[in-house]
């Protein structure tokens, strides 16, 4: 698990939000991507779900983003540097975006701190959301004033998943994590550990881990499994905290899950490739990072598009993998060993977009802007802010980057676009079957003003709009004006005559047949000589599949008058009399 409560007041080189004066450091947008609050373990049956005390953590996290980001003075547990324009009481759902996967404990994550950071407000105070009815009553939502947040969740069929979880079904980053288990480096790990998991008690896992699983290859399992245990099983708490028997051994389930999670997600300043598909997941969140600040700089200077917003927050919530990846690619865990652990539950990487000097308004020269990273460490407030640390080899002193630095830095780790990701990945996600050689990009071109259809899109769209209207004026002329498709027969002319000629047969009383007495479409005559069978009616909604052929697409694989012959064969039958008493 990260140390770095202890290590913060002794690093002089960790800058913190305190530091700076309130006057002179401005901040325009903030993006956090938040690890969930504690859940139950994931190798349970059945799916996983937030705690109690995962949403209290997540629920004190949005009051203390609160007091930072938006008014009030505490809780102070992140220090404060308020955004000018944010609404201070009533959620704005204009100003904030949250996004999360569709998984229960990930959505209550994200209702628990939004709780916090917009508190429920009653209209009695003559500052809340309420209604005031005709008969002049006042009427709160409820709860006292609940205020609903739009929180978006993202499902394994939507493209916006792979913002939160690049890993999610990326077959390539899961084999090159698994990797790890291949190397010499796992193996001297597993077999110098092997005695110390067959130690532990099975009894601790409730079945839901085998004696077999008790080894190193399962850490994160048994960590995950532990820590869940540790803060509710009184007696498994006892044990581990006080039993002189078992000293040492939590904070080493833990330690070994660390070593574990790091090769898995991230080990990218030490890889020997270039592309660290391991830590895809950081790619995709480092994408949609520089593209939130993109839209927010071109929609604050009046460039931007009406129909794709920007926001001044955006807060993405999701696991820890993501964290790691992304936390490597910055090179932050080269300077600092404390960023290869898993991040506890309730922590929180910050990105800030800010500028300097006496003028709070948003600059119009974007080299006035700049970028700042923040770590904090799970439900750690005690340092009373957020604090900075420097990222991609930049030395203590540089934890400010210059905003085209940082869209220069970021724009080589990211991932570039969706159809790049499906092609990385040889993902088999459904809405990857429709991108391939597409340019669907993830961010914003760098200090592009506007948003265009290439030529290529634009003569797409425009032959699919004149087929679409082509099709329905000629919709139009076969309901209104008669207009029907019809086949000329070779066969010679029929003799039975009559006044709809050829058309209409002796077996066909019910026919009705357009003036010139050409068959309408869909009704088909099959002749063989002289002989005369009944028309068959292909285009009947009760036949309408025969018409279109076989679901397999193979003609051979059923025969087109199969369903016509019984009806071919009473038709042509001469009349037999029949004598009944």
């Amino acid at each position: 698990m990260f140390a770095l409560a202890a290590t913060v007041m002794a690093s002089a080189w960790l800058v913190s939000a305190q530091e700076q004066d309130n006057n002179a450091y401005h901040p325009h947008g903030a993006f956090a991507f938040i690890r969930t609050g504690e859940r139950t373990p994931l190798i349970r049956p059945g799916p996983a779900v937030l705690t109690a005390l995962g949403a209290n953590q997540m629920y004190t996290l949005g009051s203390n983003f609160r007091t930072r980001y938006i008014t009030g003075l505490s809780p102070n547990g992140l220090g404060q540097e308020h955004i000018a324009g944010m609404s201070p009481n009533i959620l704005n759902n204009e100003q904030i975006l949250v996004q999360t996967l569709d998984r229960q404990y990930l959505v209550s994550s994200a209702q628990a701190f939004m709780q916090g950071l917009y508190p429920p407000l009653a209209i009695a105070n003559g500052t809340g959301s309420g209604d005031l009815l005709a008969d002049g009553r006042a009427l709160n939502f409820p709860l006292n004033g609940y205020q609903y947040a739009n929180v978006q969740s993202s499902g394994e069929l939507d493209p916006e998943s792979i913002f939160l979880s690049g890993t999610q079904n990326c077959p390539i980053a899961q084999r090159d994590g698994l990797n790890y288990f291949t190397t010499d480096k796992f193996l001297e790990t597993k077999a110098v550990n092997e005695d110390f998991y067959k130690s532990l008690s099975l009894d601790w896992f409730e079945g839901n881990i085998r004696q077999d699983q008790l080894d190193y290859t399962y850490a994160l399992d048994i960590a995950d499994y532990l820590t869940y245990q540790y803060a509710h099983n009184s007696t498994i708490y006892r044990r581990l905290a006080n039993d002189s028997t078992y000293a040492g051994v939590y904070d080493k389930i833990h330690h070994l899950a660390d070593e574990q999670a790091w090769y898995r997600y991230g080990n990218t300043s030490s890889s020997s490739t270039d592309a660290d598909n391991q830590a895809i997941a950081g790619k995709t969140l480092a994408a949609v990072i520089l593209g939130q600040f993109q839209k927010l700089i071109i929609d604050k200077n009046g460039g931007g598009d009406t129909t794709d917003m920007s926001y001044p927050l955006t807060f993405f919530f999701g696991e820890q993998d993501p964290i790691m990846s992304l936390i490597s690619l910055m090179m932050a865990d080269f300077r600092d060993d404390n960023f290869r652990s898993i991040p506890p539950y309730g922590s929180a990487i910050v990105f800030e977009l800010f500028s300097t000097g006496t003028n709070v308004a948003f600059p119009k020269d974007e080299d006035n802007l700049w970028v700042r990273f923040y770590f904090h460490n799970g439900t750690s407030f005690e340092n009373n802010q957020l604090i900075a640390f420097p990222i991609f080899g930049n030395g203590p002193s540089r934890t400010d980057m210059p905003w085209s630095e940082f869209q220069d830095m970021f724009s080589r780790i990211m991932m570039n676009s969706l159809s790049e990701w499906c092609t990385t990945c040889s993902s088999p996600s459904l809405f990857c079957w429709g991108v391939d050689n597409a340019n669907i990009t993830l961010v914003l071109p760098a200090r592009s003003q506007k948003y265009k259809v290439t030529p290529a899109v634009a003569g797409v769209i425009g032959a699919i709009v004149t087929l679409v209207v082509a099709g329905l004026l000629f919709a139009v002329a076969m309901l209104v004006g008669g207009v029907r498709l019809h086949r000329n027969p070779r066969s010679k002319k029929s003799e039975l005559g009559g006044f709809k000629g050829s058309a209409k047969l002796a077996s066909d009383p019910d026919l009705s047949l357009t003036k010139n007495a050409a068959a309408p479409a869909g009704i088909v005559s099959f002749g063989n000589g002289d002989q005369k069978k009944g028309h068959e009616r292909v285009g009947s909604w009760e036949l309408r599949q025969k018409e279109f052929g076989p679901r397999s697409g193979n003609m051979t694989d059923e025969s087109r008058r199969g369903s016509f012959d019984a009806i071919d064969a009473v038709a042509s039958r001469p009349v037999e009399p029949h004598e009944r008493v």
